[in-house]
This record gives structure tokens, C-alpha cells and sequence, in this order.
């Protein structure tokens, strides 16, 4: 993708760097990076816009990747009936720019992607839930450990479109969490979980849409090429989503 106009535009949503820097949008360097190495040019989008801006912003982008990391806040539990828990952080702006994101996206027919919180919103938004926090088990979700590093495995379902991509159903995965799936969204559909049954991956359940969460951070380990393609299909499919649209508006024109 040399030429720049068929380079895929994909929105990235930003939140606050709590609860140490509020005042601080955080955006990890390695998801750009990612995003550029897959041919893609990434669009930062940040809370605080309303909702009629979130959506002209969505209508000029071709993918939508919900990213996480240190320092992520959790989705308010309030959006799935629960009040908070004392180990809950939340990012109120955050939510309702991601949420507003995903309803504009699912309902043009664009890619999306979710990582760890990305895929907890994702989750939420179309009518999930959440465990508000993992207990202590025989996997720890949160472990001392550089973020490259493999913490647990991937169980994942045959037939599924990260088994594809990876080319097994067994991987190694690192993690960065303290929330968790508990119920999947009605357009969702369970395709990965770690050795102690929490659930790690999500895809729609129409294999003609190009929805994605994973808990773990592929984006940290994209020197494995399982991990690698998941971008590279992700990116490849915002492109034929860009290019169908602008034969639509050709032909309308």
C-alpha cells in the first residue's frame, strides 16, 4: 500500500492516563507502530467530542481499533446493571466516545478491533457484561511480568477466525487484566479462552463481519506471526471496506 489513498484510515480512541494524570490523553506507541508496519494510517480520536462528532469522524475512517493497556480505566459497570466495586476505575468520556464509535461502525459494516479494555467495551456496548474483577486463581490475569512476555494460553474454538489466522488452537499470550467477558454480547460469539475457562477472544457471530476482542496485547508480541496476522487480516479488510464504500459513492454520485 504505497500510494496513500488506498491506505485504510483507522480510528483510535484515547483515554485519560488515570488515575496519576488525568489531565494526560495515553496512547501506547506500539499500536501505532503496528497499525503503519500493516499499512494502515491511524487516526487518534479523543473523549469530550459529542456524539454528532464521533459520527462524522466514523463515516471518513475505514476501521475502528479500541485499544488498552497500563493505566486503562474499566467500562462503568452502570452500562450493565452493576454498581462500581472499589477496584473498579472509570473514565466516563472515555465510555461514551467508544460506545457512540461502536454503534456508528457495526452499523456501517466496518472492521473493528478491541484490545483488552477495547474488547471489554466492545463487549458492553452491544450488550454484554463484565466481571468486574478476577480473583486470585490458578491463572494469574495480572502477573508481574514485562508485557512481551507469555503469561498463560489461548484455548482457541476450531473453525474460528483467530484459529485460521494463527494456524493452531493452542498459544501462548500475555495479559494485562483484572476484568473480564462474564456474559457475551448477542452479536458475539466465544472463540478463545485462557486454561482456567476466562474468556480471551470474541468475534461476531456472522462470519461476514469483521468484529474482534481479545483480551491479551497482540500488539506486543507481533514478532510471532500468529499475532501479526491478526492486524494484517484487520487492516486487509478495512481496505475492501473502503474500497466497496467508494464504489458505493461513485455509483451515487
Amino acid at each position: 500500500m504505497s500510494d496513500n489513498v488506498h491506505r485504510p484510515l483507522i480510528a483510535v480512541t484515547v483515554g485519560r492516563d488515570l488515575p496519576d494524570r488525568p489531565s494526560v490523553l495515553r496512547l501506547t506507541e506500539n499500536y501505532v507502530r503496528v497499525l503503519t508496519d500493516a499499512g494502515a494510517i491511524p487516526i487518534v480520536v479523543v473523549p469530550g467530542i459529542d456524539v454528532a462528532a464521533v459520527q462524522y469522524v466514523m463515516e471518513r475512517v475505514d476501521g475502528l481499533l479500541l485499544p488498552g493497556g497500563i493505566g486503562a480505566p474499566d467500562p462503568h459497570p452502570r452500562r450493565f446493571g452493576e454498581e462500581p466495586r472499589p477496584e473498579t476505575v472509570i473514565d466516563a468520556d472515555l465510555d461514551a466516545l467508544e460506545i457512540a464509535a461502536i454503534h456508528r461502525a457495526v452499523r456501517l459494516g466496518m472492521p473493528v478491533l478491541g484490545i483488552c479494555r477495547g474488547c471489554q467495551i466492545l463487549n458492553v456496548a452491544l450488550g454484554g457484561s463484565l466481571i468486574q474483577h478476577l480473583e486470585p486463581g490458578d491463572v494469574s490475569h495480572l502477573p508481574d511480568l514485562p508485557l512481551n512476555a507469555e503469561a498463560h494460553e489461548l484455548r482457541l474454538e476450531d473453525g474460528s477466525r483467530l484459529a485460521g489466522l494463527s494456524g493452531a488452537r493452542l498459544l501462548r499470550v500475555n495479559s494485562l487484566h483484572h476484568q473480564a467477558i462474564a456474559r457475551p454480547a448477542p452479536a458475539l460469539r466465544v472463540v478463545g479462552r485462557a486454561e482456567d475457562g476466562v474468556v480471551e477472544a470474541v468475534e461476531s457471530a456472522d462470519p461476514d463481519r469483521w468484529i474482534t476482542g481479545v483480551q491479551y496485547h497482540p500488539e506486543e508480541l507481533t514478532s510471532q506471526p500468529a499475532h501479526r496476522r491478526l492486524f494484517e487480516d484487520f487492516i486487509s479488510w478495512s481496505a475492501r471496506y473502503a474500497a466497496d464504500r467508494d464504489q458505493e459513492r461513485n455509483v451515487s454520485a
